[in-house]
């Protein structure tokens, strides 16, 4: 359960592919809340359901991993792990001998 604004950041983190990410800023204006970055913030530290609405895949404009409620050494984990599980299934990991 969350307010109306927490359900749009939420639906939006749900909408984010598996093995890619989005900006903060960039939900923001997903939702029609270009000033809002702050507030998808806050939304989503009120998040109570990280696996099924994944947190993680959101960075900072520049890339740079920023706040999760886990911790970054988490989040820099969970978004290896998709990034190499991508890169296997669409056949793009090249093995080096």
């Amino acid at each position: 359960m969350g307010t109306d604004f927490q359900q749009r950041v939420w639906s939006a983190l749900r909408s984010i592919p598996y093995g890619e990410t989005r900006s903060y800023k960039h939900i923001a204006q997903s939702i029609g809340c270009q000033q809002g970055v702050r507030a998808v913030a806050q939304a989503m530290g009120a998040n109570g359901l990280c696996i099924l609405i994944p947190c993680h895949r959101v960075v900072g404009s520049n890339g740079s991993l920023t706040g999760f409620t886990g911790g970054l050494d988490k989040k820099a984990y969970l978004l290896q792990m998709e990034q190499s599980s991508s890169a296997i299934q669409s056949g793009i990991l090249v093995q080096r001998g």
